[in-house]
């Protein structure tokens, strides 16, 4: 009797996984929000900011939830899941779930969990996140439309006038205010703290900050592009362009947190405007 049961639950777990993988390839976007329910503010540990980042780096549409959505989405919100992170850390032991759900409220997906063993909640957390992001990335995520759920959209003819115009408004509104916007000045107080964790280390070349389109790019006295850094919705964070890796202010320094898939390693910059 207790192999029967075995043997079925081995089944069941092997036709969920299975159903998880398939389900999330037939949904086009993944939703992140501002804060996540166990955080106290917006993008706490920038926590919200890498996982937009990571999502899109695995292959997902990830859109934050304030943005104006794009056309097809707007018309069948079904095309997106949500993306939400469990927190059931422990004593001593910081632990974070990736789930995902779609627009019923069902849980399509969720990651094993995260973890990490160290004790200042930045770090932490920033670890266990993409540790769970890695559960995601084995999915080898790969939009397939789906007939079922492209026929819960609503068609543009079924769409009233002033809908539309509506969303024509709201969208040139939303380029004239990103047009407007000042790109934040990067600075590195002299006196900076060194931020305290045992992987940190100091960057002795020193490296100026020009300005581009997108945020900024780092070059050396020899003019040498160093890396590129890309604005986020947060004007302390920058994503590093072409590697898995974050540049964000703590205690007054800048700091790059890279993450080589085993380790998060944290290096002080030193930069110059």
């Amino acid at each position: 009797m207790f192999k029967k049961f075995l043997l079925f639950a081995i089944l069941c777990i092997f036709s969920m996984a299975s159903f998880s993988q398939n389900s999330v390839n037939d949904y086009k976007y993944v939703i992140v929000p501002n804060q996540y329910d166990f955080l106290d503010e917006e993008d706490q540990f920038q926590l919200n900011s890498i996982s937009h980042f990571l999502f899109n780096k695995y292959g997902f549409i990830a859109l934050k939830e304030d943005v104006i959505f794009p056309e097809d989405l707007m018309f069948n919100p079904c095309l997106a899941l949500k993306s939400d992170v469990a927190d059931e850390s422990r004593t001593f032991k910081t632990r974070l779930r990736i789930e995902l759900t779609n627009c019923k409220g069902e849980l399509i997906y969720f990651s094993d969990f995260g973890e990490s063993f160290e004790k200042k909640y930045a770090i932490a957390y920033n670890k266990a996140l993409r540790d769970a992001f890695l559960h995601l990335k084995a999915l080898n995520y790969k939009y397939q439309p789906n007939e079922t759920i492209l026929a819960m959209g609503t068609s543009k003819s079924e769409a009233s006038k002033e809908e539309i115009e509506k969303l024509k408004e709201e969208l040139a509104a939303l380029k004239e205010e990103k047009n407007n916007q000042t790109t934040p000045e990067v600075v590195v107080a002299e006196t900076a703290e060194t931020v305290a964790d045992s992987t940190t280390k100091t960057m002795e070349t020193l490296l100026f900050a020009q300005k581009t389109d997108g945020g900024y790019q780092l070059v050396d006295k020899s003019s040498k592009v160093v890396m590129v850094l890309l604005n986020t919705r947060n004007p302390e964070v920058f994503m590093v362009q072409g590697k898995n890796a974050m540049v964000f202010k703590e205690a007054g320094a800048w700091v790059l947190s890279e993450n080589d898939g085993n380790q998060v390693t944290n290096t002080k910059l030193n930069i110059k405007l």
